[in-house]
């Protein structure tokens, strides 16, 4: 049977199935027994696929027609027909005639129609069952009663659907013996199902949807992408409503679980029946997916699943040896040591952190609780797929049609946008592109998971092959895996991968064909070839990833470039939409967006660590407070292309929200551009990135105005939880120190700094470090009080920040002897406006940058520090 089904989906086709529940009463019992053949240890209803002729149509109608499968066929006599055959050497005649018992209709709207499979029941003379049972056990054909059924183990039936088409024909006939009118008119009933795929998707309100409905949406599928899993899971299950491991095994070691198929379908099974339905299915497949984010309902599911991955002996607990495997694969995926001794001694961390003692394995509960509380961290990236499922179905040959239509994006009509005409954008953007905004919608994505995998390393960072190419300094480089096509206006409009114009003719030898493979493997002959070979080289595995999420932060359909695009649509002018504004757009589905973009980009600065260290060039922008027209002032002069394509680092110092009006808005850019770079753009954290501080001022209100009290309180909570993971600092060059506020009163090395608590949801008490560094100054002349001479003194330099009213001052003779105690040449910081949009203080050693003109309605300038060439240069911005 196996081989017949997996012909039948092979060919594509789908066709009408009849299956047959022969049974017959036990002599001198009250009792049935239920006849199933056998193959390979597996029992199962006898069934035939019903091939229909193709309607005859009109002649010149070359019309297809939805209708076009004739359903003139006698069901019942081929039900009849396949009894006869299974009781094929045994002699005797049924007692009835097939009756149906259950009808499941499957539809599937690209084939234009829908396919039922019939279950009939047939009962055999008595006489059966003494030949039967007389049958040696080596006989392919086995007869059970309901209680023996009961007592099967998993696996021993093909679908544990028989037992309830067993006890259904039990219970009607116990029915139809109390019935006085039981005769042979009599009829059990049949039990229908349809199966289809808006029950699963549509229908869900946003606010009631359950943490499994919230994932399925978290990846950003749309309908066609959900068919698209719907439809696979047809092929694959039919003519059952379940899939068991061998139906999907060759599609999870495409998704790269090559050899651990069976531990990821296990992961999928909640239930524990050895099947999927149709729901956890399409949750396993979010669970898995590249684009699903690892924090809130998402991070939950997620977390059950990775624990029943590593729970191989099922027993709801993980032994010491499962715990030990969830960390050597946390380690082996970030790219650290993974030597024996590391691992142990990571594995007694975690045990520790999960509370286990005396060798007593480690239960669900405590492991949700010690990741949902960020005291175990990691696991963000296990259980990854190679590639998004959807990505990877509309690539095959089982999904051609979906090839263009199909992408984790959502529908156009989500997020109403008023009509725009032929006008175009004050940069000449035009209506076909104002089509990327109406891809908005409201999901828990991002963590775009895969790419979270590398947001601890940068790209040089991650292993390469031995064929790439290395400079003088020792780095290595390799060649991008794709070209990019920009417009005079400095916009991106197309990218081809460089793989597709080689084949194609039009370059000649990328070496991207083989470079996944080590010198000593035969080159690919197919994408399934190639993902095995990654699976069994780690680099090659690491370098996939990358380039994935190199072509990622291009497509114009990922969340980063989604929000971007919506944010040209908000900036520019049009037909009755001002600049600046949102004109007609659907602000509930825009606040969810937003949420989504801040629970991935959380996912990142957790990732990353307390002190950043950057390499030059490196631009450095100050404080921009909700001036979001200036932003893109910066944007059109420093990184016009994007910061993908552009030479540099982008170092911000914080202070992102309250005082201006857009403080939502150029979080939004900020944080796509983060998910878009993550190696290349960089978000410290400043005062105003803190709950209190922007209750007392805008940003809280501003929520509330734009999105409404309930969801505006939840898409500022969400931004919130984003900022409490921020890193706090960076040195450039290991010589330039760059902070928000100023240089904390710090006794030991520069290594306490990463012990700052993350997430740091109060600062002031839980790390005055971290408050020093948000708020200190620099001391001048109008700071001075009675005292503070003396107190600067007594302090090392550090005196009480009067003006503020919090965190300390520091003066000439601190602030030397900071540079001097971490071998530091100069500070770069924000925190105070000034003028002409910088000050250089501390005989030049010392730069304060403002990136925010015009700051509450003043007339100072903006500017931003630009680190090249070992110059220090400042650029100032003319935003009039």
């Amino acid at each position: 049977m196996s081989a017949k089904m997996s012909q039948m989906q092979g060919n594509g086709k789908l066709h009408d199935v009849v299956s047959v529940l022969v049974y017959f009463k036990t002599k001198g019992k009250h009792e049935l027994r239920f006849l199933f053949c056998e193959l390979g240890g597996s029992l199962y209803l006898p069934w035939e696929e019903v091939k229909m002729k193709e309607r005859c149509r009109r002649v010149g109608d070359t019309t297809p027609s939805p209708e076009h499968w004739r359903r003139d066929v006698s069901y019942d006599k081929i039900a009849r027909d396949i009894a006869v055959r299974t009781m094929e050497g045994m002699s005797g005649q049924f007692s009835t005639a097939p009756q149906l018992v259950q009808l499941t209709r499957v539809f599937i709207s690209d084939l234009e129609g829908h396919y039922q499979h019939l279950v009939f029941c047939v009962q055999a003379e008595e006489k059966f069952s003494t030949q039967l049972l007389a049958k040696p056990p080596s006989d392919h054909r086995r007869a059970l009663t309901l209680a023996e059924l009961y007592n099967l183990k998993r696996g021993q039936l093909e679908r544990r659907d028989i037992i309830t088409l067993a006890e259904h024909v039990s219970h009607a006939l116990c029915r139809l013996m109390q019935s006085k009118s039981a005769g042979k008119s009599d009829t059990f009933g049949a039990l229908v199902r349809e199966v289809g795929v808006g029950w699963l998707w549509e229908g869900q309100e946003d606010g009631q949807m359950s943490s499994y409905q919230a994932l399925l949406r978290a990846p950003g599928y749309n309908h066609d992408s959900v068919s698209v899993l719907y439809e696979e899971f047809i092929r694959s299950s039919y003519p059952h409503t379940t899939v068991c491991l061998n139906d999907i095994k060759e599609l999870l070691s495409h998704l790269g679980w090559k050899d651990k198929e069976e531990s990821v379908f296990r992961a999928f099974d909640k239930e524990k029946t050895g099947e999927l339905s149709l729901e956890e299915f399409f949750y396993g497949m979010a669970a898995i997916d590249t684009k699903t984010n690892h924090g809130q309902g998402p991070a939950e599911v997620r977390c059950r699943c990775i624990f029943r991955y590593y729970d191989t002996n099922e027993d709801d607990r993980l032994e010491i040896s499962e715990v030990e495997a969830m960390v050597r694969d946390i380690e082996a995926l970030h790219g650290r040591d993974t030597s024996q001794q590391t691992i142990t001694a990571k594995t007694k961390e975690a045990l520790q952190i999960f509370g286990v003692v005396d060798q007593v394995p480690l239960s669900l509960s405590s492991f949700l609780s010690a990741v949902g509380n960020l005291k175990f961290r990691g696991t963000s990236v296990l259980l990854r797929a190679l590639v998004s499922p959807i990505m990877h179905l509309t690539s095959t040959h089982r999904h051609p049609s979906r090839k263009r239509s199909v992408s984790s994006d959502c529908s156009e009509n989500d997020l109403k946008i008023q009509k725009v005409g032929s006008d175009t954008g004050l940069d000449g953007t035009t209506d076909n592109e104002l089509e990327a905004v109406k891809m908005l919608v409201g999901r828990d994505l991002v963590d775009q998971e895969l790419p979270m995998v590398l947001s601890s390393n940068s790209e040089a960072s991650i292993p390469l092959s031995e064929g790439a190419f290395q400079s003088q300094d020792g780095q290595k480089y390799s060649l991008a895996q794709h070209t990019v096509k920009v417009r005079r206006s400095g916009q991106i409009t197309d990218i081809h991968r460089l793989l597709d114009m080689e084949r194609a003719g039009e370059v000649s030898d990328t070496g991207l064909d083989t470079d996944e493979a080590s010198d000593h493997s035969p080159d690919p002959k197919s994408p399934k070839e190639l993902v095995q070979q990654c699976m069994k080289i780690p680099t090659a595995r690491h370098r996939l990833i990358n380039r994935f999420q190199s072509y990622e932060a291009f497509d114009t359909k990922s969340l980063s470039n989604e929000m971007v695009a919506a944010l040209r649509f908000f900036e520019h002018q049009k037909k009755n939409k001002p600049a600046l504004h949102w004109g007609e757009v659907d602000m509930v589905k825009l606040g969810q967006y937003i949420i989504s973009l801040c629970n991935a980009v959380r996912e990142k600065f957790e990732n990353e660590p307390r002190l950043l260290r950057l390499s030059t060039p490196c631009y450095i922008l100050g404080d921009l407070h909700g001036n979001f027209r200036d932003l893109v002032c910066f944007e059109k002069g420093l990184w016009r292309v994007g910061p993908q394509l552009t030479p540099a680092n982008f170092l911000f110092l914080g202070d992102y929200v309250d005082r201006g009006a857009y403080g939502i808005e150029v979080v939004a850019y900020l944080f796509a551009l983060k998910l878009q770079a993550s190696n290349k753009f960089f978000l410290l954290r400043g005062n105003h990135e803190v709950r209190e501080i922007q209750q007392a001022f805008t940003f809280h209100s501003e929520c509330l105005q734009k999105f409404g009290e309930r969801l505006g309180q939840s898409v500022w909570e969400a931004v919130n939880s984003a900022f409490d993971c921020m890193p706090l600092a960076a040195i450039v060059d290991k010589r330039i120190f760059c902070i928000h506020g100023g240089i904390p009163k710090l006794e030991g090395s520069l290594s306490e700094l990463e012990k700052i608590p993350c997430p740091l949801v109060h600062p002031e008490s839980e790390s005055y470090t971290a408050w020093q560094m948000m708020w200190n100054d620099p001391i001048a002349a109008e700071d001075f009080h009675d005292g503070t001479e003396k107190e600067l003194e007594e302090n090392k330099g550090f005196a009480y920040n009067y003006k503020r009213q919090t965190a300390l001052l520091f003066n000439r003779a601190a602030f030397d002897n900071f540079l001097k105690q971490f071998g530091l040449t100069h500070v770069v910081r924000a925190h105070e406006v000034k003028q002409a949009g910088f000050e250089i203080q501390q005989g030049g050693q010392l730069m304060t940058v403002f990136s925010s003109s015009h700051y509450c309605g003043g007339s100072n300038e903006a500017a931003c520090i630009l680190l090249h060439n070992y110059q220090i240069r400042v650029i100032r911005i003319d935003t009039s």
